[in-house]
């Protein structure tokens, strides 16, 4: 009875480890509003072509048009998401690259700005411990 259910537990975890969806990665595709009118579309229209593939969210207002795109696996980088074609229009197709002013990791810009806020935290806290020692030991 013990082996049974140590084998049913240890086959739970092995498999557990295996059924967990990657994390993915988020993008951020910013358009030029001006751009979008010259080629007669909206972020909206766009939107449809990745919607079927991706979870999406247009974005469209007083600032720039985006769509925030969540890809469900982690192996795709900016280029390769600029490398896929989108309906623009009834009557084109175009890549991301092409129509796209901006293509922005957001998880890669994420673990830039850890990075940066680490080595600040880091480098303000020596300071501080300088200061301290400064004012604990003051020179005559």
């Amino acid at each position: 009875m013990k082996k049974c259910l140590l084998a049913l537990v240890l086959f739970m975890l092995v498999f557990s480890g295996y059924s967990k969806d990657p994390e993915g990665k988020t993008f951020l595709l910013i358009f030029n509003k001006s751009e979008l009118k010259q080629y007669q579309t909206s972020t909206d229209y766009i939107e449809l072509s990745l919607m079927n593939i991706f979870t999406t969210k247009s974005f469209s207002g007083n600032s720039d048009a985006a769509i925030l795109v969540q890809v469900p696996y982690e192996g795709i980088d900016r280029c390769q998401l600029g490398d896929l074609f989108v309906r623009v229009n009834q009557h084109r197709t175009a890549s991301l690259n092409e129509i796209a002013f901006q293509i922005i990791d957001l998880d890669e810009s994420k673990s830039t700005f850890q990075s940066l806020l680490a080595s600040y935290e880091a480098r303000n806290a020596k300071t501080k411990k300088a200061n301290k020692a400064l004012k604990a030991n003051p020179n005559p």
